[in-house]
């Protein structure tokens, strides 16, 4: 599946670049391509990652770190990235036992602010997963055993003497494309060439650089084009000892600027606070004051887009806009320049704040909660940087730490759960006296620990959230802590005492008015308690007291955990048709919410469905899915829960005996490489697999490429769902000519990815 980007604009020149790097990626592991501001390395890599990702069964993963500037986020941002989601506390070793098997591309891309910290990540995740490379791109070196390091240049612009040769350079057919876009009519011909040459000339072939240039003759012609270009870089150049490709992305920055009204400008500036993108709400509400008015930041962004310095991402609504990183940093320096950074961080980190607020009270009381996930996900960004901000600032620890307690939901149920952790771990250490909002971090984090399975952890949180609790006479953080004190001893398989500890916190919860969401789940933690305790009749009374509860308030996010519930207690009460239906349901609400600890439990029950059905090969398959989704929620596999070891066994040992061993590695090696992230886990359980969505196009009756015998032979084996490392050990051939033949496969057959073989091999045997 990967994550390269579709390309918005055409890809210019370059060809002997990319042969080059795809030289040094087929003979080293770590490719670093480095490079100033502006000279086109993320769009490089992307091109060449696309162009051999074919050669790589796992597929190829771009992650942007141009937003991320807390080294500690680097493991959970590339876990993110990786369909991991939440990686646990340990996120390097989490990483590394989930890349250990896998053969892919990893396109790492603006490293420079994080440089120490990806060349720790590059060094132990190449040591540890030997079919691992990576791509980075960087303004310097990682400093890397084994890295090989491609300086990425502008694009040439040699002298030339007539318009034939313009023609052929990069340079000048980048300018062309570009121009041509926003001026109707502009063309290289035998008038406008040589002033074209010469523009790419002054800006020293950075694309950035004569993008942002072209973007003008929307206004000005060439010729005035390049007399201004004559005036403003001799001025603008900031500092002698600058390398002249930097002066030049500099000036043509500068010069953008200075060519934009006052009002843009200083949009531009106060438009850089923002990180992943922003909305038209956010701008009118962050950067309007007395000289920009909110009813005038809609021209003034649609002026900028037209410009180039923002970007449109549109799509569903709101429609998001977005500053490219180079123009973003030249904004936040000139906001630092003109002392004004800290101000508006205080009007950046109030309005999310807000935004927060308006998503916890939707979320607690059931209102689209489908939505509100959306919403705070397509922020998740800027949070980080409110959150940065407040808890660097002395005077604003205890807004840090509303933010983080307000965001709770977010962190719990929506598979973000290591994350939330350190920011709780932060502010609680920013915020050492006694407070509500302190009892509910510790409540909080005490829940995230027992989400992972970690009672032991929990407790002591738990405990100085409820001693807070019993001095104040707070009922919420009460019935918190004994649900969650209920949670540990759940955890611990004394079902008993849980059973009673949770049924009084829900007592508590129906006396509290509103909070609608803790109310119905907390049905379900009563239901699954009753169930594994040895009362399943009334465990399925309780899951559908909830379910009913959910369909007359609008909640979501809790009706994957009451499914769970019922089908778990339906299971015990051997029904299990109707213990399927409601875990095939649950999974569908799982996705909506990246609820990756629900989607494991349902994967694993769907699996002890089947093999009470007698269908054994489908429970293996789906024990090898489980087995990729439980490393997905971080902390102990089945939350350490001994009930639910002791049947995960059973069911192996069953479903191994009755299938015989090479069948049942054959199965659940087969969900197991299905299940490449979350969405692929739960696309193949629901039947929606690649090869389904993109239908292999019908056999030709006499045009289609014979394969040779060894050719056949591995594509027998690529669709037994072996990969390349187990084909060549099976034929005691190298890797090497593995992926050579794999590689011929896809060509011949004109497929893009080997999930097209086995349809096809079949489709062959049918003839």
């Amino acid at each position: 599946m990967g994550t390269l980007p579709a390309e918005l604009t055409s890809f210019v020149g370059r060809q002997r670049e990319l042969a080059e790097i795809r030289r040094l990626l087929a003979a080293g592991r770590l490719v670093t391509l480095i490079g100033a501001g502006g000279v086109g390395k993320t769009r490089l890599a992307a091109r060449v990652a696309g162009e051999v990702a074919h050669t790589f069964p796992d597929d190829v993963w771009l992650i942007e770190l141009g937003d991320l500037h807390d080294p500690a986020l680097l493991g959970q941002a590339v876990g993110t990235a990786l369909g991991i989601r939440d990686i646990g506390e340990e996120s390097r070793g989490r990483l590394v036992e989930h890349l250990r098997d896998k053969s892919l591309l990893l396109v790492l891309d603006n490293c420079e602010h994080l440089a120490e910290a990806c060349a720790r990540l590059a060094t132990e995740l190449l040591a540890a997963a030997p079919d691992l490379r990576i791509l980075a791109t960087s303004r310097h070196v990682l400093n890397v055993k084994g890295e090989r390091v491609y300086p990425v240049a502008p694009l040439a612009v040699p002298a030339v003497h007539d318009l034939a040769d313009a023609v052929g350079l990069d340079a000048v057919t980048l300018f062309t494309e570009r121009a041509a876009a926003v001026a109707t009519g502009f063309s290289l011909d035998r008038d406008t060439w040589s002033t074209v040459v010469e523009v790419c000339r002054r800006l020293d072939g950075l694309p950035l650089a004569i993008e942002l240039a072209a973007v003008w003759l929307r206004t000005l012609a060439i010729d005035e084009l390049l007399d201004r270009l004559d005036d403003t870089f001799q001025l603008l150049t900031p500092n002698p000892v600058v390398p002249a490709r930097q002066k030049s992305l500099t000036g043509t920055i500068d010069w953008s600027y200075l060519l934009c009204t006052p009002r843009q400008r200083l949009l531009w500036t106060r438009l850089s606070v923002f990180a992943g993108g922003f909305d038209l709400r956010a701008a009118e509400e962050v950067c309007s004051d007395g000289d920009i008015e909110a009813d005038d930041v809609l021209a003034l962004v649609a002026a900028l887009v037209d410009k180039s310095i923002v970007i449109t991402d549109a799509g569903r609504a709101p429609t998001r806009f977005r500053l490219l990183q180079t123009i973003r940093e030249y904004g936040r320096q000139k906001l630092l320049d003109a002392d004004a950074e800290t101000a508006l961080a205080h009007r950046h980190s109030a309005y999310f704040h807000r935004l927060a607020e308006r998503a916890r009270h939707d979320w607690d009381t059931g209102n689209d909660q489908v939505e509100v996930y959306a919403t705070v996900l397509r922020d998740h960004a800027n949070l980080r940087t409110a959150l940065d901000h407040d808890l660097g600032d002395p005077a604003r620890h205890a807004a840090g730490l509303d933010l983080v307690v307000t965001l709770h939901f977010f962190w719990l149920h929506c598979g973000h759960l290591t994350e939330g952790r350190l920011w709780l771990t932060r502010a609680l250490a920013a915020n050492p006296n006694p407070s509500r909002d302190r009892a509910r971090a510790l409540w909080i984090s005490g829940y995230a620990a027992c989400l992972m399975g970690d009672p032991a952890a929990a407790r002591p949180l738990i405990r100085q959230a409820a001693e807070w609790g019993r001095r104040e006479g707070d009922p919420i953080v009460l019935g918190y802590t004994q649900m969650l004190t209920a949670a540990c001893h759940f955890l611990e398989g004394d079902f008993g005492t849980a059973t009673a500890l949770f049924r009084a916190a829900n007592d508590r919860f129906d006396e509290i008015p509103g909070h609608i969401s803790i109310k119905v789940l907390s049905l379900g933690t009563v239901s699954q308690s009753e169930a594994w305790g040895g009362d399943p009749a009334t465990a399925v009374s309780l899951a559908e007291e909830g379910l009913a509860a959910s369909d007359a308030n609008g909640e979501m996010r809790a009706r994957t955990h009451l499914l769970y519930s019922r089908s778990l207690a339906q299971w015990l009460l051997g029904e299990y048709d109707a213990a399927e239906e409601g875990l095939v349901r649950g999974l569908r609400t799982a996705r909506q919410f990246n609820d990756v600890l629900g989607a494991a439990e349902t994967i694993e029950l769907l699996a002890w469905t089947a093999a009470a059905t007698g269908r054994t090969e489908l429970a293996a398959e789906r024990l090898g899915v489980a087995h990729r989704a439980w490393p997905l929620v971080g902390g102990k596999p089945m939350l350490g829960l001994r009930r639910m070891l002791d049947e995960h066994t059973t069911c192996e040992r069953t479903v191994r005996e009755t299938l015989g061993d090479a069948r049942y590695r054959t199965a659940f090696k087969r969900g197991a490489e299905a299940a490449t992230g979350f969405e692929a886990a739960i696309a193949h359980l629901l039947g929606e697999t690649v090869a389904a969505a993109a239908p292999v196009p019908a056999p030709r009756e006499t045009s289609e490429p014979e394969l040779t015998s060894r050719e056949v032979e591995v594509a027998e084996l690529v669709a037994e769902g072996l990969t390349n490392k187990e084909i060549a050990q099976r034929l005691v051939i190298s890797r090497r000519t593995v992926e050579s033949h794999v590689d011929h496969i896809l060509g011949k057959l004109g497929f893009s990815s080997r999930s097209r073989i086995p349809p096809w091999l079949a489709r062959r045997r049918g003839r």
